[in-house]
This record gives C-alpha cells, structure tokens and sequence, in this order.
C-alpha cells in the first residue's frame, strides 16, 4: 500500500537505530500502520493521519529574507552563543538565541542574565538581507547536529514569524520567539582595568579541577603579575588550589569570584590556543574573548559577590 503515515519520531529513531541490517523496508499495511522490515526482524507501529500534519511550503513569498551560510562555521557559532541562553521560562525570549543579520555579517547572541556570548560571521556572498530574529535555543542547537559536512552550505531563510533551515536534502522550520531581546551591546563594559592571557587548555584543566570542590560551583581567581591563581572551598569537605602562568598581562591585579562552570562552557567551545580574560572592576562582568582573529567571539561573565 503506497501513501504518508505519521509516527511517533522517538520509537521510530530508536528502532532503526537498533536494526542491524545494512537494508531496511518500509511499507504501509494499513491506513496508519507503518511495518518496518530489516533481517528477520519486523516491527508495526501504529501511526495517525498524515493530512493532520503542518505542512511545509518551499518557494512561499513570505519568506523574504535569505542568506547562505558555511555549515562549519554556522556550527560553531550556534554551540557558543547556545551556552548562555536561559533555561528559565521566566523570561521565554530569553530562551532563544538572537540572530542579526546586516547584509555582509550574522551576529548570534545570548544571554540569561548572568552571562553572554557573541559570535558574529562574514557572510562571503554578500546577501543584503538584514533581519533580527530570536530563534528558541533548544532547536538552533538541533540543527547545528545536522549540519554534518563542514564545507556545505546551510540556506537560512527568514519570515515575520517563523525560520527555516535548509541543508543537505534536509528542511528544518521552526517559530520564531516574541518578545523584544536586550541590548547585548549595552551589556559589554566600554572599558577595563586589566587584561590578561592565558593558555586556553591549562585554564580549562585547572577549572575543571578546582570546580570539582567548589561550593554551589564558585570558584576565586586572583590574577597576579605572572600567574592565576584559582581557588575553591566546600565547608566540612575541604579546599582547592591550582595556578596557571600567564602568558601576558596589562593594568592592574584583581581578585573575583564566578560561577566556574560557565568558564568551562566558554572554553570548551573555544577553539584556539589561548585566551583573553578583561577586567572591568568587581561590579562589572569580565570578558572573555578567543585569541583568534577567525573566531570574532565574545563572552561575559558577571562576578559573584563573596564576603571575602
């Protein structure tokens, strides 16, 4: 029997995923019961009617803004800019990731609050399309698992309400979130009183580390002439200390405390040798910014207040 089921994509995945025969058969035995054949095994699942299901329409006018994206790159900015959107429904526009585009470059950018991060990309084939959309986190980052060949192209297109992703035979489309976001620009510090550098894989160790006993997971860092020093107590459990040289330092020493996974969460996506840490005084977030001209990131994180 030849037509369109609809299924449960959860049991559907995890069935072809278990089958071990390299050819798998699909065939529709009754109206909305779908029988999977694979080797000797044979599955039946129960599905609904496809006239049901929203429908995808290609070529629709409505989609007036359209721009190409390198996959590989596109990628990587969604992983970064995804570490810093809310997980709280408290705020829903804060849940999404904010996509600005300005003809020759795509910003994306998140924030819950406490955090940021930025990546902005040159967009090569010079769209003109400028847009500003906030697209729900949780279904960038799906898209950036599809995104498997890094030097495809990614077609982003863009309506009042709603974006679609097109990639390899692949069509993803989502709503768009409503809300108006905050001014990320209004939130980095226009100036800072110290900044120094850092190897990226010693720092992201000795985070790891010091975490491990860190209360509520706040670590102190106290940047010195030559060295940061990173420190971490739990009470009734014990202390930690671990330091990492500096690899260059301008301005003042300074002291601060922050909540260290969200520094692990910047430097595991950080792709590059090492990094820049900025500090803006114990009020104001600290910067952290990739030491790679190609990466064009930026990352804040607002200190904890401590009574020492």
């Amino acid at each position: 029997m030849t037509g369109a089921v609809v299924i449960p994509s959860r049991y559907f995945h995890d069935v072809i995923r278990k089958l071990s025969d390299e050819i798998i058969v699909l065939e529709l035995i009754e109206p909305f019961i779908l029988n999977v054949r694979s080797g000797h095994s044979q599955i039946r699942l129960c599905g609904m009617d496809s006239t049901e299901f929203p429908s995808i329409h290609s070529g629709d006018p409505a989609w007036s803004k359209k721009l190409q994206m390198n996959n590989g790159l596109f990628r990587s900015a969604i992983k970064q800019a995804a570490t810093a959107a809310s997980t709280s429904e408290t705020r829903p526009v804060l849940t999404g990731i904010l996509c600005e585009c300005d003809n020759d470059a795509l910003t994306l950018a998140a924030t819950d609050g406490v955090r940021l991060a930025s990546r902005t990309l040159h967009i090569e084939n010079n769209s003109h399309a400028e847009f500003q959309a906030v697209i729900p986190a949780k279904n960038l980052y799906e898209v950036s698992k599809l995104l498997s060949n890094d030097d495809d192209t990614t077609e982003i297109e863009v309506s009042d309400n709603r974006v679609r992703f097109t990639t390899d035979g692949l069509i993803v489309e989502s709503a768009l979130l409503e809300g108006t976001y905050p001014s990320v620009k209004n939130l980095i510090p226009p100036s800072y009183l110290c900044e120094i550098q850092v190897d990226k894989d010693r720092l992201l160790t000795a985070v790891e580390c010091v975490t491990v006993l860190a209360s509520e997971r706040i670590i102190r860092l106290e940047a010195g002439a030559t060295k940061l020093k990173l420190l971490s107590r739990t009470a009734e459990v014990g202390d930690m200390e671990n330091e990492v040289p500096l690899m260059g330092m301008s301005g003042e020493e300074f002291i601060l405390s922050l909540n260290g996974k969200y520094l692990i969460d910047i430097l595991r996506n950080s792709d590059c040798p090492n990094v820049r840490i900025r500090y803006a005084g114990r009020t104001n977030p600290i910067v952290v910014l990739p030491n790679d001209s190609l990466m064009s990131a930026l990352f804040l994180i607002t200190p904890v207040r401590t009574r020492d």
